[in-house]
């Protein structure tokens, strides 16, 4: 086969969930943007709402400290590009740990165990692996 070099592309706007294809070192004018899925915005929004939650229990300051700290970083993934799912499940499994521990996951009240719950979907078998087993 032979290799073709200097190959410019230009798409214009593509809406598919993948090009294929696409073989050489094609050149992308202009850069490359993305957006994110309706999945990750909502993931987003589970964190703030669980931050808001938080923000209403009894809490110790440590025990507070530990949990806004871990939903903290988990919402400061969740902005990325393209979030690590563990890596926001991890953070998220180590707010609810504190919080299962502290009694104040069964006292919490529905929509913090809610939020958690749904940000366990969102995340899909990272979030089973990282969350569900604490919920």
């Amino acid at each position: 086969m032979d290799e073709v070099t200097g190959i410019v592309l230009s798409v214009g706007q593509q809406n598919a969930a993948s090009i294929q294809n696409i073989g050489g070192h094609p050149t992308i004018e202009g850069g490359i943007h993305t957006e994110a899925t309706w999945e990750t915005i909502e993931l987003r929004r589970t964190i703030t709402r669980a931050q808001e939650e938080v923000a209403r229990l009894p809490l110790s300051p440590p025990e507070l400290k530990l949990v806004n700290g871990s939903l903290d970083a988990a919402a400061r993934e969740a902005v990325a590009t393209k979030p690590d799912r563990y890596e926001v499940g991890e953070h998220l499994g180590a707010a609810a740990r504190v919080l299962k521990e502290a009694g104040a996951l069964a006292g919490a009240g529905a929509a913090l165990f809610q939020a958690l719950r749904r940000a366990t979907e969102l995340l899909g078998p990272a979030g089973l692996a990282t969350v569900g087993a604490i919920l």
